[in-house]
């Protein structure tokens, strides 16, 4: 092991923090030292030896946290935890650390709001049209949804139709998604797609977030079907849960993540490759925000947790 490698595995991330008074604390979730944040949008993980900057998707091991905070090479930067440790008896003058610049408030992102018809919770008949529709045998789940506020009904406009509507969102009401409940495909959108996302949705948001703290199990689903199929999954489970529901495979948004620290996230994922993708780019997010995540999926290829649920089949841990 070379003298860089030794210090690197003895002289961590936070070690270097100290050294160079950066402002701020590190932690698993924590403000950025490089720059002035509103929230904590930055890492310090696997003890220490590991950063990111979740606002920048920039981060390394200490060599490039020191790289970063006195703007040097990566050459440099190893020199520089050659003399900090004592490894070298020729020092140099290196640049001190400049303090973030304290940035002006910013104006409030200028954005449409969401674009929510009138909800409702659906009558009886309706909840059981969405089982059927959902070839779940029985609605306990998606009555559960209803109550938590992730899933409401609406009578929505399709070119010259007006179907009666299921829509997931959440009370921070930053993304929703609707299907009509008859389960045929939007006939007004390009490409006629069964799913909607509405107007002024942040589609990043995980739906259902704001309900995170109140559970330590967290089933996290690629998709408003697999929102239900997790619900019902899990209705009469002996533990507590809250789900979210991604509704695309885009990264989680950088301020949802700090929600999931601490906190055991199951990932449903969709047994492809692309679906597996997005599970191990989420993982690798939550784990950096300080959530333990395990994927879970279908032992069909395939097939998603809806799919794998109505055909009776096992859910597998991977």
């Amino acid at each position: 092991m070379s003298a860089l490698e030794q210090i690197k595995a003895g002289f961590t991330v936070t070690d270097a923090w100290h050294s160079l008074k950066l402002p701020g604390t590190p932690g698993t979730s924590c403000k950025s030292p490089f720059r002035a944040d509103e929230s904590p949008s930055f890492s310090v993980y696997d003890n220490g030896h590991r950063w990111k900057d979740h606002a920048t998707d920039k981060g390394g091991d200490v060599c490039d946290f020191v790289a970063a905070a006195l703007k040097l090479t990566l050459s440099d930067a190893a020199r520089w935890l050659l003399e900090q440790v004592g490894s070298r008896t020729t020092a140099r003058n290196w640049p001190k650390v400049k303090a973030p610049t304290q940035a002006k408030p910013k104006p409030q992102e200028q954005r449409s709001p969401l674009a929510l018809p009138a909800l409702d919770k659906g009558t009886v008949s309706e909840l059981s049209q969405l089982q059927r529709l959902r070839g779940f045998d029985c609605f306990a789940g998606i009555q559960m949804l209803i109550d938590r506020g992730q899933l409401a009904f609406a009578t929505m406009r399709d070119g010259a139709e007006s179907p009666r509507c299921w829509i997931i969102t959440d009370s921070a009401k930053r993304n929703a998604n609707a299907r009509r409940l008859d389960g045929k495909p939007w006939q007004s959108l390009p490409g006629q797609p069964k799913a909607k996302t509405l107007a002024g949705s942040q589609a990043a948001w995980p739906m259902g977030a704001p309900r995170i703290h109140k559970s330590t199990m967290i089933l996290f689903c690629e998709g408003t079907p697999d929102l239900l199929a997790a619900a019902t999954w899990a209705a009469f489970k002996l533990f507590t849960w809250e789900a979210v529901a991604m509704p695309g495979r885009m990264r989680i948004h950088s301020e949802a993540l700090p929600l999931f620290k601490g906190k055991q996230v199951y990932i449903f994922a969709h047994n492809d490759t692309a679906g597996l993708d997005a599970a191990r780019t989420w993982g690798e997010q939550l784990t950096e925000a300080g959530a333990t995540a395990t994927a879970l999926c279908s032992d069909t290829e395939g097939r998603d947790l809806n799919d794998a649920l109505t055909a009776g089949e096992s859910i597998s841990i991977h």
